[in-house]
């Protein structure tokens, strides 16, 4: 029998860099035995599951598929730290997402994301979501290559500030990243500020001068630090890498500079 890939369901998360951890994907019984009965195989991957269908002998065709072909998948956290950073703010609680290829462009991957009441446990974490591939949706007569299907989640975001503390009377400072990825503005410091980060500081050196930074947008968590955002001072560079504020702190990073 001669098999080739049908269709395989990517998971991506936009907080790992690469593939997500802590996420597993599992088919349903019903799923598995539909597959089963169409000949197909499940393989699974670290951040996929692959489904591969066996080609007719005569015109290497995959199985015709009906509408009652619907097949279902659900995806699991395996830690607590996958609901700590996963945006989950547009889905009410007893919810969870649910994935799906009804309505997607035919030139997009992404499958196209709602939600639904919250159904499955593995290894006592409640599903995350779950993915519906409806298989007459699938163009199984112009096939060529393997169907991508793409199950995205996004990240919790943050707001970024920067306080910079100086004994330089008026500092002339700057904030500059690669490419711009990140732009920051300039929040104006003076005696009618309410902010209790800024006042803390004065009570507690009320000889320094304070400078304060805000991301213009909310910066996504991630694994992976943004490099390359420097603090300029008269033009020149002070620091070619400032820390990257964490979500632990708020978003909020105080730094001493000359």
């Amino acid at each position: 029998m001669k098999y080739r890939e049908f269709f395989h369901i990517e998971m991506i998360h936009q907080y790992f860099s690469g593939i997500p951890l802590d996420l597993v994907m599992l088919a349903d019984n019903e799923t598995k035995n539909r597959l089963n009965s169409l000949g197909c195989i499940l393989k699974k991957e670290a951040d996929r599951i692959k489904v591969l269908a066996p080609l007719h002998p005569e015109d290497d065709a995959f199985p015709v598929l009906g509408e009652n072909d619907v097949f279902t998948f659900y995806i699991y956290p395996t830690s607590a730290r996958i609901q700590e950073i996963t945006d989950l703010s547009t889905v009410e609680k007893g919810n969870m997402i649910s994935f799906i290829n009804l309505g997607q462009t035919l030139d997009s991957t992404e499958l196209i994301s709602s939600q639904i009441e919250k159904k499955g446990v593995f290894k006592g974490f409640s599903a995350l979501a779950n993915v519906v591939i409806v298989g007459n949706k699938i163009n199984t007569e112009t096939v060529v290559e393997s169907v991508k299907f793409k199950a995205i989640f996004k990240a919790k975001s943050i707001q970024w500030k920067y306080y910079f503390v100086s004994n330089v009377e008026d500092p002339d400072i700057t904030i500059e990243s690669r490419d711009n990825q990140i732009s920051f503005n300039e929040i104006v410091v003076d005696e009618n500020t309410t902010d209790q980060i800024v006042n803390s500081i004065q009570l507690n050196f009320p000889n320094t001068q304070i400078k304060v930074f805000e991301s213009k947008d909310l910066v996504p968590y991630s694994s992976k630090p943004v490099k390359n955002i420097k603090l300029l001072q008269n033009g020149d560079i002070l620091i070619s890498h400032l820390p990257n504020p964490q979500k632990e702190q708020n978003g909020i990073q105080i730094i001493k500079i000359k």
